[in-house]
């Protein structure tokens, strides 16, 4: 038997939400396979590495090395499993997922319509490089590099996915100032935040922020599987 740290994750789909409004054609089923499908392919990896070095992918890349690869698995998952949405073949290229069809190319520098992706492990204060007017999907997850032995930590898995579509007005920009060479960053504003968490996709009750206005109860009382 593997050791809790190689387990693999189930999704507990209890807590998906088929009344999510989800743009272009992308279905609650799609996300999920494409959820499942990372958790596998995370889980391959750290076998391996696990075998090798006794850690695992989340023990040896830490904070936005980390979300930026779990963002690229989600993007490259979903378009897999999609049948509307291919992945932006474009490096930096936005958004991330383009619609079938509407582009005569995969590869776009910046275009007006897609799904633009971002993972976290932090509850809020998400940030991009640009403010943007488009749809934007959250990936929420938990990690586990504090319990000790190594063994015993949990493996990463999702906690939250969001997505709404926002408007430059939902984003704080904070620029460059002088000669300073700090990277430039927008800030999604408590208006983009509200549009996020009335629109959940998945989310465990424990990772809710502010379950009195946000937990599916809340939004949709009893009846949020109807």
């Amino acid at each position: 038997m593997p050791p809790r740290c190689l387990a693999l994750p189930a999704l507990d789909t209890r807590f998906l939400n088929p009344r999510a409004e989800i743009p272009y054609g992308l279905t609650t089923a799609e996300i999920k396979l494409a959820m499942e499908d990372i958790y596998g392919i995370v889980n391959a990896i750290n076998t391996i590495l696990y075998s090798k070095v006794e850690q695992r992918l989340e023990d040896l890349v830490l904070g936005n090395s980390l979300s930026g690869i779990i963002s690229e698995l989600v993007v490259k998952s979903i378009a897999d499993r999609s049948e509307s949405l291919l992945r932006n073949e474009k490096v930096g290229g936005h958004p991330d997922l383009l619609p079938v069809g509407y582009y005569d190319s995969c590869s776009i520098l910046h275009g007006d319509e897609g799904i633009e992706v971002k993972s976290s492990i932090q509850p809020g204060g998400w940030q991009g490089h640009n403010p943007e007017a488009c749809w934007i999907m959250v990936f929420r997850y938990s990690v586990d590099t504090q319990t000790e032995p190594i063994e015993e930590r949990e493996p990463i898995r999702f906690v939250q996915v969001l997505t709404a579509q926002l408007s430059q007005e939902d984003w704080s920009f904070s620029g460059r100032r002088g000669q300073s060479r700090r990277t430039p960053t927008a800030s999604i504003t408590e208006s983009g935040m509200h549009k996020l968490r009335s629109n959940p996709i998945y989310q465990e009750p424990g990772a809710v922020v502010w379950p009195e206005r946000y937990s599916y109860e809340a939004l949709y009382g009893n009846r949020r599987l109807i």
